[in-house]
């Protein structure tokens, strides 16, 4: 029908139709426009409806800003680990992000989907796959516990859900995570690794912990674990409760794989985060 229609728009000779003729293939088209519309709506059909009577129709404008949105966070670098597929991510914007729900999905050599994997996969453990109060310029660590098949895995790409940004630009500067970071919200503390050991089924990360002046119920710590080479090992990642102003405290982090011999702790940062339901602190 739209060849035709393109056909009688340009004058090309064909039979005339009578008025009554005519008339019944507009209310015909009516009664056509009236089913597909509820189905795909009536704009399909008025325009259908104008090229049949002559009249020019306009293409709709598509705002090319709508075609290729970018991405939330940068992904800086991935690898994957004995089944563990671990991924940094960095905030190029200018303002802070609380917080980011991520899921990622793994393809393979020829771009086929080897799985979505994210906090649901991780048997409700946000702490894998939750960015949490992530400044402009610095980075964060994910990790996803893949297993099977994961040497396969050629590409990863992150989708973002729940997220929560800061209403201003942040004004706090970014330190280096490995010697400590100061963190905005009014709160100071910083972290650095004190011992690592590489046990046959686990790794351990002891850190010492150096809070200010200000109490911090919640926070968490992550380490950044890294090869001779360079690089990415694995993100280890854990949150803890009731930071006292003004006081030193060790914790342990362990994560419950097996990593390669000359593994070491690159980085160890700490991020005051905000609960809907604040622990209770003695």
């Amino acid at each position: 029908m739209q060849r035709d229609s393109a056909d009688i728009a340009a004058g090309e000779d064909r039979p005339r139709l009578t008025g009554r003729e005519q008339g019944q293939t507009v209310r015909r088209l009516g009664l056509a426009c009236a089913a597909v519309a509820v189905a795909i709506g009536s704009s399909g059909c008025s325009d259908l409806r104008a090229q049949l009577e002559g009249a020019e129709v306009v293409e709709p404008s598509v705002d090319a800003s709508y075609a290729a949105l970018p991405a939330v966070l940068e992904t800086a670098e991935w690898s994957v680990t004995d089944g563990l597929v671990s991924v940094i991510v960095r905030n190029d914007t200018d303002r802070d992000l609380r917080t980011a729900e991520v899921t990622m999905t793994a393809r393979d050599e020829n771009g086929e989907v080897l799985g979505t994997y994210g906090t649901s996969s991780m048997g409700g453990d946000s702490s894998c796959c939750t960015v949490q109060s992530l400044a402009p310029g610095e980075e964060f660590g994910l990790y996803f516990a893949v297993g099977e098949g994961s040497d396969r895995i050629d590409d990863v790409e992150l989708t973002y859900s729940r997220l929560a940004w800061a209403q201003k630009p942040s004004g706090s500067p970014s330190a280096d995570a490995g010697d400590g970071a100061e963190v905005s919200d009014g709160a100071e503390v910083n972290a650095r690794a004190t011992d690592f050991v590489i046990q046959q089924d686990q790794t351990v990360v002891r850190a010492t912990v150096e809070v200010g002046e200000e109490d911090i119920p919640r926070a968490l710590v992550q380490a950044i674990l890294r090869g001779r080479s360079g690089k990415l090992i694995a993100v280890v990642t854990g949150r803890w409760s009731c930071f006292e102003a003004d006081s030193t405290r060790r914790i342990r982090m362990e994560l419950f794989q097996p990593v390669p011999l000359g593994t070491g702790v690159d980085s160890v940062s700490i991020r005051p985060i905000s609960d809907a339901v604040a622990p209770r602190c003695s």
